[in-house]
């Protein structure tokens, strides 16, 4: 496994100007990276509240399908393992999946990420919300294949974060206990921590596989269901 770390590594430093070999190149060893490594676990956060859309949002059916089995649809075969964090077990049932309730309850999403890097027991967890139905797999697939060398890796399109679109490691929870501590519930406050390593997917990235503006979009009203790409 070292030895195909040091290859995408490589492949990164040395090729990254060519972008589109890179990413080809990436697709020769991604499946068996993902496969062997055995380092990081996908988990949804599903635990909200959805007071602006009005509705369950998770199990808001659109296209036929659940807005949740979206998501799930798009990352399910990237991973060997999947996890919902919500608090109600039951609800989820039907997904076939485990389901692990927040540790402090009601903290929004800091506390689904808090609670994840806490139960699982991974190096590294790749976190996505349960109402982003127009997620690029290709692209999930690529950040996926950066080198498990840093805290987090994040995109940023915009100037803005995708905290909820983003790979944290374990060495990330003293940081994240103490803002939970102080009341800072955004997760965006743990890029400022100093000490963490971030490895920011930068626009150039992100825009060979897909418009943010569409890959990213979250649905916080069922306006938001009438978007077009």
């Amino acid at each position: 496994m070292r030895l195909i770390q040091g290859i995408n590594f490589c492949i990164y430093f040395i090729i990254e100007e060519n972008q589109e070999f890179y990413l080809y190149s990436l697709k020769i060893i991604k499946r068996e990276y993902i496969m062997e490594s055995g380092k990081m676990k996908a988990c949804i956060i599903a635990g909200g509240k959805s007071g602006r859309f009005g509705d369950d949002k998770s199990l808001f059916v659109f296209e036929g399908r659940p807005l949740i089995n979206h998501v799930l649809d798009i990352i399910k075969p990237l991973f060997d393992d999947v996890i919902i964090i919500a608090n109600d077990r039951e609800k989820f049932s039907f997904l076939g999946l485990d389901v692990i309730p927040d540790i402090i309850p009601d903290l929004g999403p800091i506390g689904g990420l808090y609670t994840a890097l806490e139960k699982i027991s991974c190096s590294r967890v790749f976190i996505l919300p349960c109402d982003m139905p127009f997620l690029n797999r290709e692209f999930v697939e690529y950040m996926s294949q950066i080198p498990d060398l840093y805290d987090v890796i994040v995109p940023k399109s915009g100037g803005h974060f995708q905290p909820l679109h983003a790979m944290y490691g374990k060495s990330c929870l003293p940081y994240i206990k103490k803002n939970i501590e102080e009341k800072k519930f955004k997760i965006n406050s743990l890029f400022d921590e100093s000490d963490i390593n971030i490895r920011i997917v930068g626009e150039d990235e992100i825009g060979f596989y897909a418009d943010p503006f569409f890959m990213f979009k979250n649905i916080n009203f069922k306006s938001d269901l009438e978007f077009q790409e």
